[in-house]
């Protein structure tokens, strides 16, 4: 995939390919146009084809067709985090609930449930209106635990929840959800260490069909993209000699001008901003899943029948999925994880693997459920990674950049998703589309997203990174 020089702190040219880019998309290195166009002066210059560049465009054109449009990427389309995620697209964070609260107030932590909940609901129903095809299924997500401790924290934060839902009803979006504990716990998810569960809708797919999908229908409404063209340097352009641009964005193919630019590069932005990287906001890690056989014992293992799982407690991060009948690699059990062997934050190398990450994870099976339960391990599948983008407080970044000297509007991003995107993203393209077009946020955004909070010294830090071992 893609191909030049390696760049520090832009994306490798040469990633590990994912288990969703087996085949590669048809439109994996379209170019609209065979030279990039650089003497028309756009409205908009996406940088980013994942799934929030991609549903910027798609929003953009969908409001104003006569827009002109100009997406660049560095490597193959959707090639970045949201073609090597996990594919569980669920609503999980709304048990920080009570966290959320505590650090922002009531109000923020009832918008981001909202956002969230919306999110996945808007996304799925993105896929049902467009006959995306994208394995896409109605799933039962369980969050798992196996402490005392834990569990306490999270029947905690549900009790929470449920008082603020009596006291302020219908301000957020309650999840429907169950509580298991026990025994009840352990015969429901099927894993003998659960101390408590807790259960509610999610969904499963292909998230590298879904982004290149979203990417073809912004095509049909006129979006130029130009994959294999890295963007090397975003700056203002000064003096009257154009009005109309106000940015020029330097590439390996030539120099494009626009009224605005949208950074949807994520864990790649602090390579395309020096201020904000200098401010240390923006983390990036490599994260890892693996594809394996199940264990010779586990065929009628209630797992594998629509369940996806977050292990919550083991301060690995882990999680996996399995792969519905009548789906190519049926079966197949996604894990991801390992977090406490990475040793991966600081990186944007998705070129190689930790190995100690894909023995854990390709291991991680018979550790998880015992290894009478598993039985003999199967054969791994596929081992891949991609680089994800944290923030201290959790929360991405949305919203218009205005510390440009001399300040100059029109730079404008969503970034930071913090492995949570597919929960996130497609609801904060919407809302800075919003911004953009309409010239203020929409009232549901949450307040913490917003960008001013990166240069508050006294920033809130919820982030789980102490959880990874720097390299």
């Amino acid at each position: 995939m893609g191909g030049g020089e390696v760049i520090p702190g832009f994306p490798h040219p040469n990633p590990v390919t994912s288990y969703w880019q087996l085949p590669p998309h048809r439109i994996a290195d379209h170019r609209t146009t065979a030279d990039l166009p650089t003497a028309t002066t756009w409205d908009y210059i996406i940088i980013g084809s994942g799934i929030t560049g991609a549903a910027v465009a798609y929003k953009l054109l969908s409001r104003d067709p006569c827009l002109k449009v100009l997406m660049l990427e560095a490597r193959t389309a959707a090639s970045a985090a949201s073609g090597r995620n996990g594919g569980h697209v669920r609503a999980g964070w709304h048990l920080n609930f009570a966290r959320y609260a505590d650090a922002f107030g009531e109000d923020a932590a009832l918008a981001f449930e909202r956002l969230e909940v919306d999110n996945v609901a808007d996304v799925a129903a993105f896929v049902r209106e467009h006959g995306v095809d994208c394995d896409f299924r109605d799933v039962t997500t369980a969050d798992v635990y196996t402490t005392p401790a834990a569990w306490a924290e999270a029947l905690g934060a549900v009790r929470r929840r449920e008082e603020v839902e009596k006291r302020r009803p219908g301000r957020g979006r309650f999840v429907e959800r169950r509580v298991w504990e026990g025994e009840a716990a352990r015969k429901r998810i099927g894993l003998p260490s659960a101390v408590g569960v807790i259960t509610y809708p999610a969904h499963t797919q292909n998230p590298y069909r879904l982004v290149c999908r979203m990417l073809e229908l912004g095509l049909e409404k006129g979006l130029n993209l130009q994959t294999n063209t890295t963007a090397l340097k975003v700056a203002p352009l000064l003096g009257d000699d154009n009005v109309q641009a106000k940015w020029q964005v330097v590439t390996d193919r030539g120099t494009v001008k626009a009224q605005k630019v949208v950074l949807a590069t994520n864990a790649y932005t602090n390579a395309l901003h020096s201020k904000l990287s200098q401010t240390g906001f923006l983390v990036s890690g490599r994260s890892q899943v693996s594809a394996i056989r199940p264990g010779t014992n586990m065929a009628h293992h209630p797992i594998m029948d629509r369940t996806s799982v977050g292990l919550n407690d083991i301060g690995n991060g882990d999680y996996f999925g399995v792969r519905d009948v009548g789906l190519p690699g049926a079966g197949d059990i996604l894990y991801g994880g390992g977090r406490s062997v990475a040793k991966s934050l600081h990186t944007v190398d998705d070129s190689v693997l930790n190995e100690d990450v894909v023995a854990y994870l390709q291991h991680a099976g018979r550790q998880v459920f015992g290894s009478e339960t598993w039985g003999a391990e199967g054969e791994p599948v596929r081992d891949w990674g991609g680089i994800t983008c944290y923030t201290p407080d959790t929360f991405p970044l949305v919203g218009e950049d205005t510390t440009a000297q001399p300040p100059q509007r029109g730079l404008w991003m969503s970034v930071g998703m913090n492995g949570h995107g597919m929960a996130m993203a497609f609801r904060c393209a919407e809302a800075l589309v919003e911004m953009m077009t309409a010239g203020e946020a929409p009232e549901w955004l949450p307040e913490p997203f917003r960008l001013e909070r990166v240069w508050n010294k006294e920033r809130v830090h919820l982030s789980d990174l102490n959880a990874w071992v720097t390299v």
